[in-house]
């Protein structure tokens, strides 16, 4: 018989998942705030008067009344973030039809979608709570974990924080150091449902929470949050399968998701961070394409925190050959270059892939930090 017998190869139908975690932040942040149909609430706070001595004489006896002043806080939701992709049918029915439009759906949104949210969020909580001040760097062992973590109650208790309700999320290396400290007593009444969010016990009525290191910020021990201190809406979660789109054979995913994270002015001290660095403030960095080679660059929020501060950019080929920052140092300006405003053309090396935009105080220190694929025209 001329030539050979051609195998088919074959594929088994069982797919090789990986492993994943439910979204955990929910635990660390409250819906007091209804954010249906709008973009921006405007939150109010009353300050309180100081005590004066009460004179026994006069028409001012109780001293002189001003009329009560107001603070707003203005939350604005500004991470609108979005993904596709396609399934041809071809490529379907040619898989064993393993590539199925549904599956794939739920693999983006447990695998990308949940750990976006997660890190966003607890990225704007430590950020919060270093630029307060609310943070500790001391390097923990297993004979002062229970001390540290109590520092951080003390520090929210001193706050008038309430005691029941907060939580701690910690990565596990310090979930294993604390279970190593002899102070440390494990609660054994966990439910199922805060087993599956990664509960793993309490103290003093503080739910312990792991979280994988990749969620939380670079160095961070722990987190300890009152969900009371900050809001985090999704106002948008919008999933679609599109079954033979016009110009497709197959299937087009779509996504879309619009979400936030604010800390309340009257309650950030019930935010404590524990870790090796400080956490700068997230900025939402985006690109386009718009001339041969240039690229336009944009930044949420769109304005400076404070006048005299200013925003630079730097491109690299990989998030490696960027610039580190550290909290409280400034930058050598000659390593960046100063974007005027959101929106400005940028013309990169060819080999740049990457882009980081940090936002500088008046000392030209970094205290906002946002990276993103370069876009170019």
């Amino acid at each position: 018989m001329s030539g050979g017998i051609n195998l088919a190869s074959k594929y088994s139908k069982v797919i090789d998942e990986r492993f994943y975690k439910e979204s955990q932040a929910a635990l660390a942040v409250n819906n007091d705030y209804e954010f249906t149909g709008v973009k921006t609430v405007n939150v109010y706070s009353i300050p309180a008067v100081a005590m004066s001595d009460y004179s026994r004489s006069g028409t001012a006896r109780y001293g002189t009344p001003n009329d009560l002043s107001r603070n707003v806080q203005t939350l604005t939701v500004a991470r609108d973030r979005a993904f596709t992709f396609i399934i041809d049918k071809g490529d379907k029915l040619q898989s064993m039809k393993v590539t199925d439009a549904g599956k794939a759906l739920n693999r983006q949104i447990r695998e990308v979608i949940v750990p976006e949210y997660d890190t966003y969020v607890f990225r704007k909580l430590a950020a919060a709570a270093t630029a307060i001040g609310n943070a500790d760097d001391t390097a923990i062992t297993a004979d002062n974990a229970y001390e540290c973590l109590l520092a951080g109650q003390e520090k929210l208790g001193d706050r008038n924080v309430p005691d029941r309700g907060r939580v701690c999320f910690c990565s596990y290396k310090f979930a294993n150091l604390l279970k190593r400290d002899s102070s440390f007593v494990r609660y054994g009444d966990s439910s199922q449902e805060l087993l599956k969010k990664g509960v793993i016990g309490e103290v003093d009525g503080t739910k312990i929470v792991k979280v994988p290191a990749s969620r939380l910020p670079s160095g961070c021990a722990f987190l300890l949050v009152h969900p009371m201190a900050a809001t985090a809406p999704k106002q948008l979660e919008e999933y679609k399968i599109h079954d033979n789109p016009p110009g497709i054979s197959g299937f087009l995913v779509e996504g879309r998701c619009i979400y936030d994270c604010f800390v309340l002015d009257e309650k950030a001290y019930g935010i404590y961070y524990h870790g090796s660095q400080g956490v700068f403030r997230p900025l939402d960095v985006t690109t386009s394409g718009t001339g041969m080679g240039k690229a336009a660059v944009m930044v949420v929020p769109g304005v400076l925190e404070a006048s005299g501060n200013k925003w630079y950019y730097q491109t690299a080929a990989t998030e490696a050959e960027l610039t580190e920052l550290t909290l409280g140092t400034a930058i050598t300006t000659s390593q960046w270059t100063e974007l005027a405003a959101p929106g400005t053309e940028i013309t990169p090396d060819a080999d740049h892939k990457i882009i980081r935009v940090i936002e500088c105080d008046g000392a030209g220190k970094p205290i906002a930090v946002g990276d993103a694929v370069l876009h170019i025209g």
